[in-house]
């Protein structure tokens, strides 16, 4: 008889893939639009493991969310999680990069964007290219609602036309959330991808 060893991959598959570095509430996003229960706390890396949602968009429709946990510069060398947790990604429809206002004076929604995309190049360029959306989280935090002017014009200069902004807590913009993620699914269709 034949002996093997076999090492096999298993990639978890969703419709649409939430990108976000820590604490950007693509966890409470999750917990918003679908009866999933990922765990949410306030401080990074609370979402170790990728969590699913099935989401759904209207009587007879629905989609999968996957909950990606936060991706950090130098993901793609290999820093923390990083490949494991880009590998998650690779197997999304259309990703939805969810930007936020942090305490943190370093960090800038804007530059979370950049590193976001960087990251996802230095993977793979395919997946750079991967058809995406931008939303801004947390837009019930007086912080957020005064950057938005800047966030919008910063991801102008990059090419974004179209910046979501949703707030998971008062539920103010999540329906034109979900209702973009299903008509950007039915420009791509599986098959394309």
């Amino acid at each position: 008889g034949e002996h093997r060893v076999l090492r096999l991959q298993l990639k978890l598959l969703a419709d649409v893939g939430l990108l976000g570095l820590p604490n950007a509430g693509k966890s409470t996003l999750v917990s918003t639009i679908s009866a999933a229960r990922p765990k949410v706390a306030d401080y990074p890396f609370t979402t170790l493991v990728p969590s699913l949602g099935v989401v759904g968009a209207g009587s007879d429709s629905s989609f999968v969310v996957a909950d990606i946990p936060g991706i950090i510069e130098g993901a793609a060398e290999g820093a923390g999680l990083g490949l494991r947790f880009l590998k998650h990604v690779e197997r999304n429809r259309i990703l939805l990069h969810v930007l936020s206002w942090d305490p943190d004076p370093e960090r800038d929604p804007v530059d979370d964007y950049d590193k976001l995309c960087h990251e996802l190049e230095k993977f793979s360029a395919t997946l750079a290219d991967r058809p995406a959306l931008v939303a801004v989280a947390k837009i019930d935090l007086p912080e957020v609602r005064e950057l938005l002017p800047s966030i919008r014009e910063g991801l102008a200069e990059r090419g974004v036309d179209t910046v979501l902004e949703f707030s998971s807590a008062t539920r103010e913009g999540v329906d034109e959330l979900v209702l973009a993620l299903e008509r950007m699914l039915a420009e791509h269709p599986r098959e394309a991808v």
